[in-house]
């Protein structure tokens, strides 16, 4: 059985009390000091002891504190009344844990004090009532944001998505309520409008989820991560690739809004091209040089999480090894390969549709890089076979996104090899799911018909690699 003291007087204390009463907990034992019987309860259970003096008094409250008390409470109405108590119950019991109830902000330096403040409490249940605002898990866990809860919209980019197709990295979704009942979810459940998620992760990821879940575009890379991390190795590169990356990976980071840039330069053996480099740094875009010559491998990793970098930019060079793009792969970020024809210069986004459930799993990252990027969508619906009811599917989901987003969409259908088709053309940005496909050997690929692993034949034009894999 656990004691618990309390010091009580005030409204607050009141409610507090009564609540008890009606919902105590057997195993608890009640000791409850105040100044107003009027405050008790009327119904008294027998775990309740009651004492009516003035808890400043240290005479009188130090023949309470002779007993053992697990836990205390402070809920007065006067700052003076509350700071003296405080200050008496510590010279009896220094070590025991004390919950405040603080209304006037201030500050206590001790561990064993919970102070609970009734402004910010109360501003933020109000908050919660606001349109548009998630709802966060404030008794539970941190009480930090890492659990919350989330309306899905009619017309939202989540609507109609199988949760399996989901990408969830840093978070979860660990419920689902419909028509006022939990479902546990599985991968083959799809979410309907009006559906609410139950959400568990890091804060500053679920606040990203939740504003892709609300329709709002411009979050890309999240929720994949936060920030840019441009990938340099002058061993591999030669300086005009590295000039050429520099200049198209500072215009995207201009289009990228509010994230940052780090740079990463391995292997540094040009003085001139790395003070240059070095001089983009600022407030938002930092550089950090390796001199160790330590692995690809182990920089990169430690890099991402270090950085929570959500996106990874290298030239052509560095993409077209196969090293690279095992480490890319089993990081599980997106890579935007840069090549010969610029960012600054592209007019749309194109994606070669397949039957795979990748499409879908790429297609809200589609919508996102080609509004902030301000390009076209065009879809390559490649049928030589007459159409499939998996590509119907598809299509009618991305058809639902484009309406939704209000984003300009074209439909190519045809029977003629979509890559010969592209290959003649020099202003698009590819979007490619990164599976495995990817990372297979090209010699055997070349002889391939499927299209994922013929991308790198469009390799003149930067390409976007989504990752996938979803397990």
């Amino acid at each position: 059985m656990k004691n618990i003291l309390i010091l009580a007087d005030g409204i607050v204390a009141k409610h507090f009390l009564h609540r008890i009463s009606k919902t105590f907990i057997s195993t608890n034992s009640y000791t409850v000091i105040t100044f107003d019987k009027s405050i008790l309860p009327k119904n008294q259970p027998s775990f309740f002891t009651f004492y009516t003096f003035d808890p400043t008094s240290y005479i009188k409250l130090s023949k309470i504190l002779k007993r053992d008390f697990d836990d205390i409470f402070i809920i007065l109405k006067n700052r003076v009344d509350a700071e003296g108590s405080y200050k008496n119950i510590r010279r009896d019991k220094p070590f025991t844990r004390i919950t405040f109830f603080n209304k006037w902000d201030i500050v206590f330096e001790d561990e064993n004090l919970l102070s609970i403040n009734a402004n910010e409490l109360l501003a933020s249940r109000i908050y919660d009532f606001l349109p548009n605002v998630p709802v966060i898990a404030q008794n539970v866990g941190l009480g930090q944001g890492e659990i919350m809860e989330v309306l899905v919209p009619f017309g939202s980019s989540y609507v109609y998505r199988h949760i399996g197709t989901i990408i969830q990295n840093q978070w979860r979704i660990v419920g689902l309520y419909r028509s006022n009942k939990l479902i546990l979810p599985t991968p083959s459940l799809m979410i309907k409008p009006n559906d609410v998620l139950l959400l568990v992760g890091k804060p500053s990821v679920l606040e990203s989820v939740f504003k892709e879940i609300k329709q709002e575009l411009g979050q890309f890379p999240a929720p994949f991560g936060e920030n840019l991390y441009l990938y340099i190795d002058m061993q591999e590169e030669s300086k005009e690739c590295i000039l050429n990356c520099l200049e198209q990976v500072t215009y995207f980071h201009r289009r990228i809004k509010g994230k940052r840039l780090i740079i990463r330069i391995n292997n540094p053996t040009d003085i001139k091209l790395l003070e240059k480099i070095k001089s983009l740094d600022n407030e938002n875009i930092e550089t950090i040089i390796d001199y160790n010559y330590d692995q690809p491998e182990s920089i990169i990793k430690i890099d991402i999480l270090k950085y929570n970098i959500g996106l990874i930019i290298c030239g052509y060079d560095i993409f077209s090894k196969k090293m690279y793009k095992e480490i890319f792969f089993s990081i599980k970020k997106p890579v935007l390969q840069l090549s010969q024809t610029s960012l600054m210069h592209l007019n749309k986004l194109v994606v070669i549709l397949s039957e795979d459930k990748n499409m879908e799993i790429i297609s809200t990252t589609v919508f996102d890089v080609a509004s902030q990027l301000d390009l076209d969508i065009e879809l390559l619906d490649y049928e030589p076979d007459g159409k499939s009811e998996k590509k119907s599917f598809i299509l009618n989901h991305y058809e639902n996104l484009s309406n939704i987003f209000s984003k300009k969409m074209k439909v190519i259908q045809g029977q003629k090899n979509p890559i010969r088709e592209l290959a003649t053309q020099k202003d698009f940005l590819q979007v490619v799911p990164f599976t495995k496909k990817i990372i297979s050997n090209r010699i055997f690929s070349i002889f391939s018909t499927d299209f994922e692993k013929l991308y790198f034949k469009l390799s003149d034009n930067p390409q976007l690699f989504v990752p996938s894999d979803i397990e």
